[in-house]
């Protein structure tokens, strides 16, 4: 993550934390887990006490390609990480999977006062933050990881911020690579802007409209998933 990511992270969790924010921490793409292992130590030296989300596939993510190896990191290996530090507590869930497969299951009525994503792929960017941005209460933070030096992040942000007017048209940067901003209003997001897999989900086999937009859309999905 870096440091200066790392120092974002935990101002982040601080802030809500003096504003009390409601809600849990959560971080799409956790890698080594060393963000989540500072979250959950600010949690417990905290008089408030939030549950903490690390959304992970744990294994070698094909897409990455010849980064795969490197990036792959077992799940044992993380909680070992959590446990040297006396940090794996009741507090800590792993949601182990890939995103398409594991967002979709948040429960609506769990709120998220941080998330952070670092997905590096347009696909990651929607699972997480179509299944999850609704969960974020106003004022709650969202930390995008890689949206200044991933161009495909960055064309998720600017298509997503615009088609869904979410009212957070300026992201403020971190570094080269990270920025985030604090959500300004509750929005309900039209599904009819989702767009078809390409690239860290391209290796799902989806034909035409998927059950769950036709369920969202009322069958009218968007039209890249009919080219």
């Amino acid at each position: 993550m870096g440091k200066v990511r790392l120092e974002n992270f935990r101002a982040a969790i601080e802030d809500v934390n003096r504003k009390a924010i409601p809600g849990a921490i959560a971080e799409l793409g956790v890698w080594r887990g060393g963000g989540m292992m500072l979250a959950a130590g600010i949690n417990q030296e905290s008089h408030i006490k939030r549950k903490l989300f690390l959304f992970d596939a744990f294994e070698n993510v094909k897409n990455y390609g010849n980064h795969g190896e490197f990036l792959n990191v077992d799940e044992n290996m993380v909680r070992t990480g959590f446990r040297t530090f006396g940090l794996l507590d009741e507090y800590v869930h792993f949601e182990v999977g890939l995103f398409v497969d594991t967002v979709p299951k948040w429960k609506q009525n769990e709120e998220i006062a941080v998330l952070r994503v670092d997905g590096n792929f347009y696909d990651s960017y929607q699972d997480a933050m179509y299944f999850l941005y609704e969960s974020v209460p106003v004022d709650g933070i969202v930390i995008f990881d890689d949206v200044l030096s991933h161009l495909e992040v960055k064309k998720f942000w600017k298509e997503f911020s615009s088609e869904q007017d979410i009212g957070a048209a300026e992201l403020v940067n971190i570094d080269k690579h990270g920025a985030w901003f604090r959500k300004p209003k509750a929005v309900s997001l039209d599904w009819r802007f989702f767009k078809a897999y390409h690239d860290s989900n391209s290796n799902q086999e989806v034909k035409g409209c998927p059950q769950f937009l036709v369920e969202k859309t009322g069958n009218q999905c968007h039209e890249s998933w009919f080219v």
